[in-house]
C-alpha cells in the first residue's frame, strides 16, 4: 500500500512539474491542434491551426486560415482556463514540452503540436 502511494505521489508531482512550464510566454505562437482522445479510447483528427499570444488570446482557425472562433486565457496552477462566447473550459495540462501540448477537458483529451 507505501508502495502505491509512493507512486501515486510521484505520478502527480511528475504532472505538476511538465504543468509548471506553461505560461502566457511558453505558450505563445503558432500551433496545430492536431487531434483528440475521446472517452480514452476514440481518436479523433481535428488539424486545426491555432494561434496562442503572450496577451492571453487564442484564435482558431479553419482549414483554409480563415477566423474559426476566438477567446481568451488564463493559466493558474497548471490549468489553462479558456473562455470564448460558449464560456469557460478549465484545460488541465497533462504534458508540455515547449514543442508539444497534452491537455484533459472534462475527458477529452486534446493535443497541440507548435508549428
Amino acid at each position: 500500500m507505501k508502495t502505491l502511494v509512493s507512486l501515486v505521489l510521484c505520478l502527480l508531482m511528475s504532472v505538476s512539474a511538465l504543468a509548471a512550464g506553461v505560461t502566457g510566454d511558453t505558450l505563445a505562437g503558432n500551433w496545430v491542434f492536431t487531434h483528440m482522445i475521446l472517452d480514452g479510447e476514440q481518436e479523433r483528427p481535428v488539424n486545426q491551426p491555432v494561434e496562442f499570444t503572450a496577451g492571453g488570446e487564442a484564435v482558431f482557425y479553419d482549414a483554409p486560415g480563415l477566423e474559426f472562433s476566438r477567446g481568451v486565457f488564463t493559466i493558474e496552477n497548471g490549468v489553462i482556463i479558456y473562455t470564448d462566447k460558449r464560456g469557460e473550459q478549465r484545460w488541465q495540462v497533462i504534458a508540455f514540452t515547449g514543442d508539444n501540448l497534452h491537455v484533459d477537458h472534462a475527458g477529452a483529451e486534446m493535443f497541440f503540436e507548435r508549428e
